[in-house]
């Protein structure tokens, strides 16, 4: 009784820590330390889904520093396989094929990562976090003595929901942080007409500059995830397109000298210095 009135008040830690917090690092970190300790796991880790990569991917610490860890999504390993199919999977033992194929035919466990740093999975508990009905990452426990429980599924599926939440919560903050540091990095250069692009080169924002350079035709709400040069593609194949492409290859700010526009083009990076979106500032000459 005294054990489970531990767990319990370990529990609503957890929760408090987990619906207070908008660091998603935090939530990788701090938060995914505290589940490992009440589980009794050996390893934990969240990863959270790249849509655009298909990928998962967290953080880790080591040596005080802060890692990223990345691993496709693939329905042939155990963290894709849950991201993917959005089902639960409690695996006594890796690598024992019978007991994988049980589940899924194509499943199987890559054994690389063990035979590089010499540990050895056995038990594996992966959860997948969801958000507004979306998988949105994957909670992977490994090695609890004696495996995984019943009642460990089912305390891990209270979590992955608030934990959806959470991350939820946090991405939208990141972002919300990212626009005003945006704002603040290009507020200098605004001059007549203004759009945000991702580095597939597809439109996140604009002004009504924008609207004008397409003869009315579409409004500002309309050209959002929309591809730049198909919208206007009298500056597909032009010293636009290709100064664009250069910025996003080698993060530099560039300048296009069009027949009556001067085009600013300035790369936002994040903390590692690779290109995140780009700002296009266009000038009437």
């Amino acid at each position: 009784m005294e054990q489970l009135s531990l767990k319990t008040e370990k529990f609503f830690d957890i929760l408090n820590t987990v619906l207070s917090t908008l660091n998603i690092d935090e939530v990788l970190t701090t938060v995914v330390k505290e589940i490992k300790i009440l589980l009794g796991a050996d390893r934990c880790t969240l990863f959270l889904v790249d849509k655009d990569n298909n990928e998962l991917y967290s953080k880790v610490l080591q040596a005080d520093n802060l890692v990223e860890i990345r691993v496709p999504i693939t329905r042939s390993s155990l963290a894709g396989y849950s991201s993917t199919t959005g089902t639960v999977l409690n695996i006594k033992d890796a690598y024992d094929e019978g007991e994988l194929k049980s589940v899924d035919s194509g499943l199987c466990f890559d054994r690389r990562w063990d035979e590089k740093s010499g540990y050895r999975t056995r038990s594996v508990l992966a959860i997948p976090v969801k958000a507004k009905g979306e998988v949105v990452g994957v909670f992977q426990a490994l090695n609890k003595p004696d495996g995984f429980s019943e009642q460990d599924v089912s305390m891990m599926e209270q979590l992955a929901f608030l934990l959806g939440i959470a991350v939820n919560n946090a991405l939208s903050y990141q972002t919300i942080e990212e626009e005003k540091k945006l704002r603040e990095y290009i507020i200098d250069d605004i001059e007549e007409g203004i759009c945000i692009l991702d580095t597939k080169k597809r439109i996140i924002s604009a002004n009504k500059f924008l609207e004008v350079m397409s003869g009315m035709r579409y409004s500002t709400d309309a050209m959002v995830g929309e591809y730049f040069f198909e919208l206007f593609p009298n500056f597909a194949n032009t010293q636009l397109e290709e100064k664009v492409n250069e910025s996003i290859s080698y993060g530099f700010k560039m300048a296009a000298l069009l027949e009556v526009l001067e085009v600013k083009i300035i790369p936002y990076l994040d903390e590692k210095g690779k290109v995140k979106k780009l700002i296009l500032i266009f000038t009437r000459v």
